[in-house]
Order: C-alpha cells, then structure tokens, then sequence
C-alpha cells in the first residue's frame, strides 16, 4: 500500500506539472546556448567574422608552431638535426632517427598534417568571411594577415611532407575530394595565395617557396623592400597556446642536436659537448640541464631562444629576407658575402628583438666576419650554415635540407644525419614525413605514392 501511494503521490504531482506547460513553447525551453562553439550557418553572420578571424589564426599557430606539444617546427626539427630525442616516446625515436613507423601505427608528424590541414581550410574561410563583410572587406589588415597564413599553410605541407599532398576542395570542404600535390604544385599554390597579401611576412613566404622553386632572382625582388628588423611573431601564452619548443625540452623530451649522425652541413649548434656554454654562437645561446632528459641516460641541452610557455616564435623575418638575398646573389653573381657578413655585425640588435631577456644569457655578442670559402660548395655549404644558425626552432630546416638535395645536387646522407644513433642502432633514410593514416579514407589517394624517402619536389 505505501508504494502504491507513494507512486500514485509522484504521478499527480507529475501531471500537476505537465498541465501548466502545455501552452508555453516546449522548443524555446530545449534551445540552450553553448558560449563555446558556433555552428556552420551562425559562420555567415557578419557579425561573427571576429570570432573566424582569431579561430584561425589559433589553429595556425598550433599548427606551425604548436600549443604545448608537438607541431610543425618541432616535428621538422626532429626529422633533421634541430633537435634529438632525449624522451621515451616511440614515434619521437622513429622520426629522430628517419626510419618512421608505418601509417597505421601512427607517427610524430600526423598531428602536425591534420592541424595544417585544417588550418588552411579555417584561413579560407576567414579570409572569404572577412572579404564579404561590409565592415572589412579585402582592404582590411585581417584580410591581408589571414591570406599570408594560408599561403604558409601550402609551403609548410609542401616542404615537410612526401611530394604526394592531399588538398580538399576549399568550395566544398570535403577532404574526400582532394587529390595529390607535388611539392612544386603546392609551392605554386602558395604563390598565388600570396600575392593577395600586402604584408611583408607574405612577402617573405612568396620568396620561401620562390626558393625552393629555384627561382632566386624572384626571391630576392619579393622581399627587397622587407627591413632586416622586421619580425612576425606567432604568440603564445602560459595558459593558451604555450611554446612547444620551450614545454618540449623543459620536461626531457628534446635536446639541441650537436652533430647529429656526423659533422654535416649546419650541424653542431652549440659547438661541442661539455663546453662552456658561454662560448656558444650568440644566435643560439644554450644551458645544459644537469637532470638530463626525460630519460637521464642522455645529456640535456636546452635552448634559451624559446625561455617560458609564452615566448613567441618568429615565422618570418627581415633577417630570414637577408638570408634568401643571399643565397640569390650565390646563385647570380652577387655579393653573398657582403649581406651575410652585415648580418653578423648586428647580431646582438637582431636576436635581442627575437629573444627575450637576451642580455642576462649573452653578455656580449659579437660575430666575426666571414670570409670566402673559395669553392661553389664550400660556399654553399657556409650560407646554410649560417642559415642554420640565424632561422634555428622556426620550420624552416627540412626545407633548406631538400633544397640542397633538389637544387644544388647534395645526396640524402651528406645532409640529413645518417650513421650511427645515439640510442643505438643506425638512422635510415626517410627524409620526408608520410601522410596520415586517415587520409586513406580519401578515394583519390593512394599511399604507395608517397616516397618518404625521396626529398624531390616534383
């Protein structure tokens, strides 16, 4: 009797409720806001371009840069002799050591392509967004920044990753309809994009991919007008998008390379094991770390480029237009040295605008003055030095090392590391990143044809 009662209680009472809602609308009280997200057809409304624009921008940097963990200029850095793994992780080692685990097992480099990927399509979008807003349009300086970024988002898969890129339809933004890019292919997709940008940091990624093209006469003309002190930053925070680089070797898990797989081209960043740091190249000031990496059977050299979560990281710079003057004038009779040598003479100025707090780690930097080497590749080989030392923890590392495979006719094992590994065993001879293993969802792709083994172009 008592649960009956009580069920019968409960039942009335629940009648007594529903009664009194029948007249009032039963769609307004299930329609909850979410604060977080908004949908496709909220997308089009002018007044959430804001909302697109910095979207975007924050899934570029977390692509290219990272958000605490790994990303495209840590993955790079790790594939080439940036940087070494000091860590545990299984696809950390594979890259390091260029024999990279099959796709379906996955790999360093997958989160860094997704995040490319739909990076480029959020650029799109904010770009198209921003120039059918009647209050900005394609005068406005978001329109000019965002455009820049998505012509990046081309050279970055382009020279990170095998010469076989899926590209969705950007109308329709269905990854199922993008067929394969050579790297070439994208590079000229790029250079279009760029040219919708009046910014000097698309200037200088139109110049990038000019350079990997082999077109020096045209890189040099798209940044002659960029001032060596400008930087473009990518920021970063303690409680957002925190620094990989800094998060990364801060907790063990990378080291600064020094000669990694034999003294090569641009390697032994910090100028040998156990010396004074003081001594260090003043580009790339480094401490070691006396816990050792997260596994303390390796040394632990850290950099102090990147020193907290929040320190920016430069994506473009004057300094980097200098560097590509240079290697123009190597490539037609110009004076190479004269602009290299003008580099070193401001070092100090030029990398305290990159690094904070520079003075308290380098008290007194100064470069000296190169001379001619004598021979085409001697002197190719001191530009890319100096490239190495200049643009070292920015992305731009695997591109020069297939460059000098691709233009100047350098093998795969003079310039990538190569003999013997630190945790034992040989490196291999994977020079490229493969695809993700999702893309093979796409119809038009098919795996066989990406050759992470082959740093060409085309």
């Amino acid at each position: 009797m008592t649960n009956r009662l009580s069920f019968r209680s409960v039942w009335v009472a629940m009648v007594a409720l529903i009664v009194p809602l029948a007249a009032c609308d039963l769609d307004e009280l299930l329609t909850v806001t979410d604060p977080d997200t908004i949908n496709e057809a909220t997308t089009e409304d002018p007044d959430f371009v804001d909302v697109l624009v910095a979207g975007a921008y924050g899934d570029f940097v977390v692509a290219y840069s990272g958000g605490g963990g790994d990303a495209f200029v840590s993955s790079t850095g790790v594939l080439s002799d940036e940087l070494t793994s000091t860590g545990t992780f299984t696809t950390r080692t594979a890259t390091d050591t260029r024999e990279q685990q099959k796709p379906s097992d996955g790999n360093l480099s997958d989160g860094a392509y997704t995040n490319l990927q739909q990076a480029r399509r959020a650029l799109w979008k904010a770009t198209t967004a921003v120039a059918d807003n009647p209050d900005k349009g394609t005068g406005d300086p978001d329109y000019h920044e965002l455009t820049a970024l998505w012509g990046y988002t081309f050279v970055a898969l382009g020279e990170g990753w095998c010469s076989y890129v899926p590209i969705s339809n950007d109308e329709t933004l269905d990854p199922a309809d993008g067929p394969p890019r050579t790297s070439a292919e994208l590079f000229e997709a790029s250079l279009t994009i760029f040219d919708g940008s009046n910014t000097d940091v698309a200037k200088i990624g139109k110049a990038r991919a000019l350079l990997n093209l082999g077109r020096y006469a045209e890189a040099a003309s798209a940044v002659s007008g960029v001032a060596t002190t400008y930087n473009y930053f990518m920021v970063h925070s303690d409680n957002g998008a925190r620094n990989p680089l800094y998060s990364l070797q801060s907790n063990g898990r990378y080291a600064i390379s020094h000669n990694e797989g034999g003294n090569k081209t641009g390697v032994g960043f910090r100028g040998g094991d156990g010396e004074d740091p003081a001594n260090a190249d003043p580009r790339l000031p480094w401490f070691e770390d006396p816990a050792g990496g997260f596994n303390p059977d390796f040394r632990l050299f850290v950099s102090h480029k990147y020193p907290a979560f929040s320190s920016d990281l430069v994506l473009a710079s004057g300094v980097e237009a200098r560097l590509i003057e240079a290697e123009a004038a190597l490539n037609t009779g110009g004076d190479w040295l004269g602009i290299l040598n003008n580099l070193r003479a401001n070092v100090g100025t030029l990398m305290a605008a990159q690094i904070e707090d520079y003075s308290d780690v380098v008290a007194n930097p100064t470069l000296a003055p190169l001379t001619d080497p004598g021979t085409a590749a001697a002197r190719m080989d001191l530009l890319m030095d100096e490239r190495a030392m200049w643009l070292w923890g920015t992305g731009h590392r695997v591109g020069d090392l297939r460059r000098m495979i691709n233009n100047y006719g350098r093998t795969e094992a003079s310039v990538y590391p190569s003999g013997a590994y630190h945790k034992g065993g040989m490196h291999g001879t994977e020079v490229v990143f493969p695809i993700d293993f999702d893309e093979g969802n796409n119809a038009l792709f098919d795996a066989s044809q990406c050759v992470t083994t082959s740093a060409g172009w085309n």
